[in-house]
């Protein structure tokens, strides 16, 4: 683990161990780095972390008091105010769609991503820009313009299937 940034996507993903550059992490270690990085009052940036704190809270493994680890099923509660998710981030309600990873990073960061197989790592780097973009939106006061911007260039481009 880096110091600087951790990315829970770089933690825990679908990576392919037998496609993949980096190396994988056990669950049981993942689990346990992720209940320290919870404790410490880290902030979690990416893209879809409902769906991976699902997954993680599945896992069988629990702590007790002293946050050691056991054997068995026990959720992690990730407080709301330590989650920052760039889907919900670029997020129309009155639409009902939510915009993919992949198409945000084409259209806003100008990059081709999950072009032959799925990366945890490149995507919680595009999710780590697309954070800061929306910031950069914001304080030029022109993400709401961005974000329909966005919504007409995927009906566009990609027929509705963002």
């Amino acid at each position: 683990l880096r110091r600087e940034r951790v990315s829970h996507d770089a933690l825990v993903g679908d990576l392919d161990p037998h496609l993949s550059r980096h190396t994988l992490t056990p669950l049981k270690v993942v689990y346990k780095k992720l209940r320290l990085l919870v404790d410490r009052g880290c902030i979690f940036i990416g893209h879809g972390l409902s769906k991976d704190f699902r997954i993680i809270s599945g896992c069988p493994y629990g702590f007790d008091s002293q946050h050691r680890v056991k054997a068995r099923r026990s959720d992690i509660f990730v407080p709301p105010d330590q989650v920052i998710d760039t889907v919900d981030l670029y997020f129309i309600k009155s639409r009902q769609r939510r915009l993919s990873l992949r198409f945000l990073s084409w259209a806003v960061l100008e990059e081709h991503i999950q072009q032959e197989t799925h990366d945890s790592i490149e995507d919680a780097r595009s999710a780590l820009r697309l954070f800061k973009k929306y910031h950069e939106f914001e304080e030029q006061g022109i993400f709401d313009e961005k974000l329909e911007e966005l919504y007409r260039t995927g009906k566009e481009y990609v027929g509705g299937c963002l």
